[in-house]
């Protein structure tokens, strides 16, 4: 006599092919995300945007690994980008050095005894650069505004 064919077994090997193709669809899954994770570019945060509108973004200028970080960026209602560094009086921080590197060319107005102002355009932004000294002279707080020119007509 014949033994009794088990009852089980060809539902735990359907439950196993399944479980198989679930796992082999979530692999798939999670090497697609990582690679348009890995592989797209990376998106340009608020501060990043508003250097970009300025014309003080590092990529807009020379293409030493230089440049400064604001420690205040923000965009007004208007249009209007407005940006603060802080810079030290050093060989490799001061006021020359971020006009150097930010390839402003413009001759400065004195705007009393520690401050003074430099004005030009970038693209179609005005800017104003208000360069105010510490009372030592060893630091600098530079606002930038960048705002944008009307257009005619």
């Amino acid at each position: 006599m014949m033994p009794a064919p088990k009852q089980g077994r060809p539902r735990r090997k359907r439950a196993l092919v399944w479980f198989l193709a679930v796992c082999v669809v979530g692999i798939v899954a999670v090497a697609v995300w990582a690679a348009v994770a890995l592989l797209a570019p990376a998106r340009e945060g608020a501060e990043e945007a508003v250097e970009r509108t300025a014309g003080m973004h590092h990529d807009q200028h020379h293409p030493e690994l230089r440049f400064y970080v604001p420690t205040y960026a923000k965009t007004e209602a208007d249009g209007t980008a407005v940006l603060r560094y802080e810079v030290g009086d050093g060989p490799d921080s001061s006021v020359a050095d971020f006009l150097r590197t930010y390839d402003i060319t413009a001759e400065p107005k004195r705007t009393g005894p520690t401050g003074e102002t430099y004005t030009d355009q970038f693209g179609d932004m005005r800017r104003v650069f208000t360069v105010t000294y510490d009372k030592h002279g060893s630091s600098a707080r530079i606002t930038v505004r960048a705002t944008p020119l009307l257009s005619p007509g």
